[in-house]
C-alpha cells in the first residue's frame, strides 16, 4: 500500500499547483479513476493464503509434545540381537506415544541412528527442544521396560507402568512373527518381546498376553482386522524395525508384503494388501515400503486405485516425535517466487530448464536431501526446480520442511509434486467415487501451496500422460487452485514419455494455464534410451529437436552419477563412476549446449510460454499487479 499512499499525495499536489478553478473538478475524477484501479492491484509476491487449517491437515499425531524424552539406544554384539531390541524399542516408543496421547505421561521416545545427524532430525531435535521438551540421558530398551528410572525434578519418568504385559515374537525361526506382534501390540497394550529376552521379562514380574512366535501376516488379519483403524497402514520387510512404532501409536495394521524379505521365492502376501487397501478410508496416506517382485508401479497403482497414496517414507525413524503437535506448529513460511513483471519477454533464446526428480520422496527430505542435493550451490547456478511434498511435509516434519523453504536456493523453483504422496493422477480413485476424491484432493493440494506461496504443481500419470483420464485430472487441479501458475507432468516411466508436449486448460479466472511434459531425463543407465541418457547425448537430442524447440524441460534423475568427459565425449564416456550428482549433472548438459540456448528458473520458462501462445492474456494479467 506504500506505492498507493505516494501516487495519491503526488496527486494531490498537482491540484495545488492549478491556477485555473475550472480543471480541479476533472484532476479530481482522474485522481479518484486512478486510486480506484490501484486499490484493486496487488503485488504478485503477496498473493499467499494465510496459515488455516481449511481440511487439508489429514494425519494423525500427538496433540501435545512430551515433557520430557529418553533417548533408547541399541548396541548388542550380534546383528539379530540388535534387530531383536530394535523391535522392543519400537514397541516402547509406539505404546508411550499412545499413553501420552491419553494423557497417562508425558514421557517420551527417541531411538538413537544414524539418521540423527541428517539436518532435517537436526532441526527436529532442536524443535523439540525449543518446545519444552527436555532430553533425558541415554537407556537402554531392556533396562527402561524393565526398571524403574530415577525420579526427575520429582517426576516420574519411567515407562514400564505404562504396559500391561508383552507380545511374544520368535525373530530367529518366524521373523514374521515380528510383524503379528505389531499389531498385537496395539491390541493388547504390550511390548515386543523375543524369546531371547523372555526370562528377563518373566522375571521382572511381565505377563505375556499373546503369542505371535508361530504365527503369520493373514493370521494376525484374520484375528485383528476389526481391531485396527481404517486410516493407515504399515507395510515393511520383516528384517527391519523401522515404523513400527508409527503403526502401534495409530493402531494400524501392520504387515511385511514378502515371507522372505523382498523375494517372492516363499511367498507374499499381494492379494492380501489388496484387501486391505479396499478396506481403508479415502485420503489415506500407506507408510513404509517393501521392495520385490511387485514393483513400485503395482504398490502405487493399488494404491492410487483405491483413493490411498503412498508416503514413502520406510526410513523415516522416530515419527511419533517429529509429527508431534503438527496442527499448532505451521508456520507462514513461504517459497521465494519469480514475479513475472521483472521478466524479459523478448529473448530470442531455446530456454532450457531442469526439474529434479523423487521429491514425493519423505524419507529422503529427512536424510541427505538438503546437504547433499538442495542447498548447494550448483542449484542456484543451474535455477534447478525442486520437487518438494508441501502436502505431506509440514504434517510429517514441520520444523525440517520450515528450514527447506527458507534455504530455498537462489533462482530455484519450488514445485508440489504429487498432490499428497504418490498416486497417479490417471487412475486415481477409479475404484471408488473419482470425480469426487479427486477435487477433493485437489482442494487439500491447493490449501497447501497457497498457504505457503508454491505455484507450480507435479502430477504423475501411470500410463500416457496425454490420455483423457490425465487430462481430466489437470483440469480438476486447476480448476482449485486459481494462483496455479502451471503444471509439470510426468509419465510413472519413462518420466519423458510425454515428449516435450504442451497441453493448455483454462482456470476459473479464464487464464490458459500450460501443462508440461518433461522432454528429457538426465538418466544413468548403460545405454541412452528414446529419452533418457547422458547429458552429452541429450544435448545432441535438443539440437534436433522440433517439438516446442524453445521450451525444454529436463529431468534430472535425482540417484544418477556421472563423470566430467569434457565436450568433446562421445554419447556414453559420462556413463564411467563418477560423483557428478544431483543439480551439478545439469552443468554438464550446458556445457554442451550452443548459445542458442539459455538456462532459465522452471518459472520463467511457464511465464515465457503463457506469453508466447496467450500474449493478450498474459499481458492483461501482468497489468492487473502492481
Amino acid at each position: 500500500m506504500k506505492g498507493l499512499k505516494e501516487d495519491f499525495v503526488l496527486c494531490l499536489l498537482i491540484i495545488e499547483t492549478m491556477k485555473n478553478l475550472f480543471i480541479r473538478p476533472f484532476v479530481f475524477i482522474l485522481i479518484c479513476l486512478i486510486t480506484s484501479s490501484c486499490a484493486r492491484k496487488i503485488k504478485y509476491e503477496d498473493l499467499y493464503d494465510p496459515i488455516q487449517n481449511v481440511g487439508q491437515f489429514q494425519l494423525p499425531s500427538l496433540n501435545t509434545t512430551p515433557k520430557y524424552c529418553w533417548f533408547l539406544t541399541v548396541d548388542p554384539v550380534s546383528p539379530r540381537s540388535a534387530l531383536k531390541e530394535q523391535i522392543l524399542a519400537a514397541s516402547i516408543s509406539g505404546l508411550t506415544a499412545r499413553a501420552i496421547q491419553a494423557g497417562k505421561t508425558n514421557v517420551g521416545i527417541w531411538i538413537k541412528n544414524s539418521r540423527d545427524e541428517n539436518v532435517a532430525y537436526q532441526i527436529e531435535l532442536k524443535s523439540l527442544k525449543n518446545r519444552g521438551c527436555h532430553f533425558l540421558g541415554g537407556v537402554s530398551p531392556l533396562e527402561i521396560a524393565t526398571k524403574q528410572m530415577p525420579l526427575v525434578e520429582g517426576h516420574n519418568v519411567s515407562v514400564k507402568q505404562l504396559f500391561d504385559g508383552y507380545i511374544l515374537m520368535d525373530m530367529d525361526h518366524n521373523p514374521e512373527s515380528g510383524s503379528v506382534a505389531v499389531t498385537a501390540s496395539h491390541v493388547y497394550n504390550g511390548v515386543i518381546v523375543d524369546k531371547e529376552f523372555k526370562d528377563l521379562f518373566d522375571k521382572a514380574g511381565y505377563k505375556m498376553l499373546y503369542d505371535a512366535s508361530e504365527k503369520k501376516v493373514n493370521d494376525a488379519w484374520t484375528e485383528f482386522k476389526d481391531k485396527c483403524a481404517t486410516n493407515g497402514l504399515v507395510i515393511m520387510p520383516n528384517n527391519t524395525w523401522e515404523l513400527r512404532d508409527v503403526a502401534i501409536q495409530n493402531s494400524w495394521f501392520y504387515m511385511n508384503l514378502y515371507a522372505k524379505p523382498h523375494k517372492s521365492d516363499q511367498g507374499d502376501y499381494w492379494n492380501l494388501y489388496q484387501e486391505i487397501c479396499r478396506s481403508l478410508d479415502d485420503y489415506t496416506w500407506i507408510y513404509g515400503w517393501e521392495a520385490g517382485s511387485h514393483d513400485e508401479r503395482d504398490i502405487n497403482g493399488v494404491a492410487s486405485e483405491n483413493s490411498l497414496s503412498t508416503a514413502i517414507n520406510d526410513w523415516f525413524p522416530n515419527y511419533c516425535l517429529i509429527n508431534a503437535d503438527y496442527k499448532n506448529r505451521q508456520k507462514s513460511v513461504l517459497a521465494k517466487v519469480l514475479n513475472p513483471k521483472a521478466i524479459n519477454y523478448k529473448k530470442k533464446k531455446r530456454l532450457v530448464s531442469y526439474f529434479m526428480s523423487d521429491g514425493d520422496n519423505n524419507q529422503w527430505m529427512m536424510g541427505g536431501f538438503i546437504e547433499h542435493w538442495y542447498d548447494v550451490p550448483y542449484s542456484s547456478t543451474n535455477k534447478v526446480a525442486f520437487g518438494i511434498n508441501t502436502t505431506a511435509m509440514p504434517q510429517m516434519a514441520p520444523a525440517a520442511y520450515e528450514y527447506i523453504l527458507k534455504h530455498q536456493p537462489e533462482g530455484s523453483t519450488l514445485v508440489e509434486v504429487q498432490g499428497g504422496c504418490v498416486f497417479y493422477c490417471d487412475t486415481y480413485a477409479c475404484n471408488r467415487n473419482r470425480k469426487q476424491n479427486l477435487r477433493v484432493r485437489a482442494k487439500m493440494t491447493a490449501a497447501h501451496m497457497r498457504q505457503h506461496r508454491i505455484k507450480v504443481l507435479g502430477l504423475m500419470s501411470k500410463d500416457y500422460v496425454g490420455s483423457e483420464k490425465a487430462k481430466e485430472a489437470y483440469q480438476t487441479f486447476i480448476d482449485e487452485n486459481n494462483e496455479l501458475i502451471g503444471v509439470v507432468a510426468l509419465q510413472y516411466t519413462p518420466y519423458a514419455g510425454g515428449g516435450g508436449d504442451i497441453y493448455w486448460f483454462k482456470n476459473k479466472d479464464g487464464y490458459d494455464i500450460p501443462v508440461i511434459t518433461i522432454k528429457y531425463s538426465l538418466w544413468n543407465e548403460p545405454v541412452n534410451r528414446e529419452r533418457e541418457g547422458t547429458p552429452k547425448y541429450i544435448a545432441n537430442c535438443l539440437d534436433r529437436d522440433q517439438n516446442n524447440p524453445d521450451f525444454n524441460l529436463i529431468c534430472i534423475h535425482a540417484w544418477s552419477h556421472f563423470s566430467d568427459q569434457g565436450k568433446d565425449c562421445d554419447e556414453l564416456a559420462e556413463t564411467k563412476k563418477g560423483e557428478i550428482m544431483g543439480s551439478n549433472i545439469a552443468t554438464l548438459l550446458s556445457n554442451h549446449l550452443d548459445e542458442s540456448y539459455e538456462v532459465v528458473s522452471l518459472e520463467e520458462l511457464i511465464w515465457q510460454l503463457r506469453m508466447k501462445f496467450y500474449p493478450k492474456q498474459t499481458k492483461e494479467y501482468l497489468n492487473s499487479l502492481l
